[in-house]
């Protein structure tokens, strides 16, 4: 039988919030043959679909609303962040004329201060020298007095000596005063030079005890920042092997999780073809068992009997093919949708894998980074930088990194109704199968009977003793098998979870 799907139902969102479900349509089938039959659906059942439904859309329009409100917050902080990155580049660009004006007035008041000093000194070392020639000059001006007195007392011995010898004394004096005049502003000068040069040398000998001070306490907090290093870099280390070792083994545990799915599908198609063989098989002893328990005589048209016997067993047969068929294609249908559930399952489990690779890789520039760190040599430091204004606070801006994606438990067994009213999969009842499958011959059958052309017998109790012996066993057989199966993706999907929740 086949069967025609025209509306699949998606089970994904797009990215965008917006979803891909269509709207449910009113299901126009056309019967194919007379044989097919619509599943009765009750009004709970409807109801249930129907609440459903609400509760998508209402869902569906509550995510179109938070992804509009969110794209206007989204569009509000990035003017924001516009807003201040200009106003940053207006800060930074005044910040750069005053560092240039603030340099040139920095270096005219040097200039003005050396200058200053320079001056001072030598109004020092003047004002020292004028109190000096003051001192000197009195001292002359007495030892002058004493030496008139006594050349007052000495005129009259030899008057042209004296004489000769005065005018020769005050020329001589007036010399030397020259001349220690000059030697007294060159030494004034060279002497505030000097002093200049000597504050200068403090000045200088203060900054760099300043600096080696620094020095020493950079170098301390550069020791105890290695030792950090280092001890962050044998705990990264450790996180790198501990790492691979869980990326191996969960290498192994997918590999040997896809090795066991595909032994565990060839093993439910090698048993889904065998209990589809034992179901027809049984089926068809089943009707045949009925057919001779009724009391067909054997003696009265044996030809017949026969004839209608493998008539109805081919009918049987094509029956309980048809039948296989639609359960099959039902059973395709529930892979599929289990198949989707399981793609996305290892798309989460893929982006997890990306997601630890990524950290890895971050993991080993890190311990790269603090081995070249370790490696080179501590450089000097260099002079420190003028003040800087206070730093604008950092935008949080929306992160485009996706959410995690929390895991979804597929479901280990579906409803058959509600699968098929989902899907738009109208199934047929065995017992419209029974009365559609061949109308004709049954009717003649049953005509052939009223009219008493056939003879009801009573069965033997040997044949009846057997096969109660044998039915048991083939259905219990068949109930073991059918048991197993439902059994088997129950535990599998809970080895899977429980091995994912483990390693995750």
């Amino acid at each position: 039988m086949s069967v025609i799907n025209k509306h699949p139902v998606p089970s994904k969102l797009n990215t965008n919030g917006t979803s891909n479900i269509p709207l449910r349509r009113t299901m126009q089938r056309q019967p194919s043959s007379p044989i097919s039959s619509k599943i009765p659906v009750t009004e709970g059942q409807a109801v249930r679909w129907k609440q459903k439904f609400e509760e998508a859309e209402e869902r569906r329009k509550s995510l179109l609303t938070e992804k509009e409100k969110a794209l206007r917050n989204l569009t509000d902080i990035e003017k924001k962040y516009l807003n201040l990155q200009i106003k940053h580049e207006q800060l930074e660009t005044e910040l750069f004329e005053k560092n240039e004006e603030f340099t040139k007035l920095s270096t005219a008041s040097k200039n003005l201060y050396k200058e200053y000093e320079t001056l001072k000194n030598q109004y020092e070392t003047e004002t020292r020298a004028m109190t000096g020639a003051l001192k000197d000059a009195s001292q002359w001006y007495r030892e002058n007095k004493e030496l008139k007195r006594k050349t007052l007392l000495l005129m009259d011995k030899d008057t042209v000596d004296e004489g000769v010898d005065a005018g020769e004394g005050e020329s001589n004096s007036e010399t030397d005063i020259e001349n220690l005049n000059k030697t007294i502003k060159q030494l004034s000068t060279e002497i505030a030079e000097l002093q200049t040069e000597v504050d200068s040398l403090k000045q200088t000998e203060f900054q760099t005890s300043e600096d080696n001070i620094r020095l020493t306490e950079d170098l301390e907090t550069e020791r105890q920042k290695n030792i950090k290093l280092e001890l962050e870099l044998f705990e990264l280390k450790k996180e790198h092997e501990q790492t691979l070792r869980v990326m191996e083994m969960m290498k192994k545990e997918m590999k040997e999780l896809q090795m066991l799915e595909e032994e565990h599908r060839t093993n439910l198609t090698n048993l889904k073809k065998e209990s589809d063989a034992h179901k027809r098989e049984k089926n068809v002893l089943k009707h045949q068992s009925t057919l001779i328990l009724q009391g067909l005589n054997e003696s009265e048209g044996s030809d017949n009997c026969l004839m209608l016997l493998q008539e109805i067993e081919d009918l049987k047969r094509t029956l309980e093919d048809e039948r296989n068929k639609h359960d099959e294609e039902i059973i395709t249908l529930q892979e599929r949708l289990e198949d989707q559930d399981n793609n996305a399952q290892i798309e989460v489990l893929e982006e997890r894998l990306k997601l630890v690779e990524s950290e890895l890789q971050t993991a080993t520039e890190r311990a790269e980074r603090a081995e070249e760190k370790l490696k080179a040599p501590p450089a000097p430091p260099p002079p420190p930088p003028p003040p800087l204004p206070p730093m604008l606070p950092p935008l949080s801006l929306p992160s485009s990194d996706p959410p995690a994606v929390p895991l979804r438990r597929r479901r280990s067994k579906v409803a058959l109704s509600d699968l098929a009213e989902s899907i738009g999969v109208q199934e047929n009842t065995q017992s419209d199968k029974k009365q559609a499958a061949a109308p004709g011959v049954n009717e003649d059958i049953i005509n052939a009977i009223k009219a008493g052309q056939f003879t009801l017998r009573k069965a033997k109790k040997e044949k009846e003793k057997q096969e109660q012996k044998e039915q048991p066993k083939a259905v219990s057989e068949l109930l073991n098998i059918l048991g197993s199966l439902r059994r088997a993706p129950k535990k599998r999907q809970s080895q899977f979870y429980g091995d994912l929740t483990v390693n995750a």
